[in-house]
């Protein structure tokens, strides 16, 4: 019968054994980030080279952690030891990488440790492209007297090699893993990521994905996922700080028709535009209209609008966050949003509410007709038209696209109209009061992923060059 390694203490020390340094080996420099992608080797100011190279900072925990573990784990004399060894396991293990846990690359066998925790982590398997996906083949046991449960897996070092956990024959994403990529499987709604086992060995020409998992947003009360994409300029040997776009919707925007691959080709052809990407998903698809939408209250049977705790979240959760943890640039200049239909409004609004946090919005067939007083369907005005036309002149650049019927624009509402109409009234708006602005109206364009994701690599030009004719718009 299989027995995971930590239950005897010889087989700990083996382990720990086969991941020490060959001798003559010379290791890299020493991290002391907590978070490896801040791309510095003291914690100061000045990178240095070899700081924010992928091998270097983009990869799992170490195997050691394991190793340390179990040398607890066979000291432990009491339940309560127990359970405090592997909670001091489970931050080690956030804070040095997440899961899951990697040997060296120079040790004699690649292994991996794949874990889980709690009742519910029973009967959880482990699959992957090392085993075929399969649901059964290699099973997480549980560790003697405790609520861990492990794998430990020889996996060839020949690529980031993508995994899930499986339970019950449902395959599900690894909470505990931050370096991920989009299975591929579109869901038409909220889609799912693997894990990377050896994320470094990605395609150094495309971005790479970050999962922070259930961020808390303090004014909303809830939690929900983040997806920082970082573009291959990133990594580069410069350990540049590049300016960030927050984009709404930040789960289906990336496993719907990925706007992930459309960054990486805008990237490739142009790379002084890169940017950190920082795609924030919602905790479920039911609070959507009320997370997107802002006073005053709709009509009877509507959400209460909760957009201006949802931007709270991003200014005073997410913001210190990424510009703490990442190499981005700070200040409205180098800042923006953007989001499609009901993104496009929110980000319209952000910009018009936090001008001195958001310096350009990016709306991609923008909910523009949302009326002003909060009445639905009544033609007295849209309120980002209003506002626009209005209210003083904020510092803010916008980029506006929306598809229309071949024929002309419609009604808004109307087959194959995206809306046109309130987004024409808001360009408008915007020209009569000499916004800088650049406009993108797609004949025949749809309310859909795909349109928004071929014309995602204009947003994505004009972010970074405030002349639209750079851009070809």
């Amino acid at each position: 019968m299989r027995r995971p390694c930590v239950v005897l203490l010889s087989a700990c020390l083996l382990s720990a054994c086969e991941d020490s340094e060959p001798n003559g080996a010379v290791p890299p420099p020493p991290f002391t980030q907590t978070f490896p992608d801040a791309g510095t080797s003291d914690g100061g100011t000045t990178p240095e080279p070899w700081a924010c190279q992928r091998d270097a900072v983009v990869h799992g925990a170490p195997m050691s952690l394991l190793a340390e573990l179990q040398l607890e784990m066979s000291r432990a004399t009491s339940a309560e030891a127990r359970t405090a060894a592997i909670d001091r396991f489970e931050t080690a293990v956030a804070q040095q990488g997440g899961a899951p846990l990697v040997s060296d690359a120079r040790a004699g066998r690649q292994v991996v440790a794949f874990f889980a925790r709690g009742e519910s982590a029973r009967d959880t398997f482990v699959a992957g492209a090392f085993n075929e996906w399969s649901a059964t083949a290699t099973p997480l046991t549980q560790v003697r007297d405790t609520d861990l449960y492990v794998a430990e897996v020889e996996v060839p070092r020949t690529g980031p090699q993508p995994y899930k956990l499986v339970k019950a024959g449902a395959y599900f994403e690894d909470p505990r893993a931050r370096n991920v990529t989009w299975d591929r499987i579109n869901h038409n709604g909220v889609g799912q990521f693997n894990a990377l086992v050896y994320p470094a060995l990605q395609d150094e020409t495309k971005g790479r994905l970050t999962a922070w998992y259930d961020v808390k947003a303090a004014a909303l009360g809830d939690a929900r996922d983040v997806f920082v994409y970082t573009p291959p300029a990133y990594d580069g040997p410069q350990c540049p700080s590049l300016p960030v776009l927050y984009v709404h919707d930040g789960n289906e925007s990336i496993t719907r028709d990925s706007f992930v691959d459309a960054a990486d080709a805008h990237y490739k052809a142009r790379p002084e535009d890169s940017a950190v990407l920082v795609f924030v998903a919602l905790p479920t698809q039911d609070v959507r209209l009320a997370q997107y939408t802002f006073p005053p209250a709709l009509a009877p049977g509507w959400p209460t609008p909760r957009g201006d705790d949802y931007l709270a979240f991003i200014r005073e959760d997410l913001m210190p966050r990424v510009e703490s943890s990442l190499r981005v640039k700070t200040g409205p200049r180098d800042t923006g949003i953007a989001g499609a239909s009901l993104g496009g409004l929110i980000s319209v609004y952000a910009g018009f509410q936090s001008p001195e946090k958001f310096g350009f919005v990016g709306t991609q067939s923008g909910t523009m007709f949302w009326p002003h007083d909060g009445e639905v369907d009544r033609d007295d005005g849209n309120a980002m038209v209003v506002r626009a036309g209005a209210e003083p002149v904020v510092p803010v650049r916008f980029y506006v696209d929306h598809g229309s019927p071949t024929a002309g624009c419609t009604l808004d509402g109307a087959p194959g109209g995206d809306d046109c109409q309130s987004n024409l009234q808001f360009v408008a708006a915007l020209k009569s009061r000499g916004y800088v602005m650049a406009h993108v109206n797609e004949a025949g364009g749809q309310h859909d992923w795909s349109y928004w994701k071929k014309r995602l690599p204009r947003l994505l030009c004009f972010f970074r060059n405030a002349d639209p004719k750079v851009c070809g718009l």
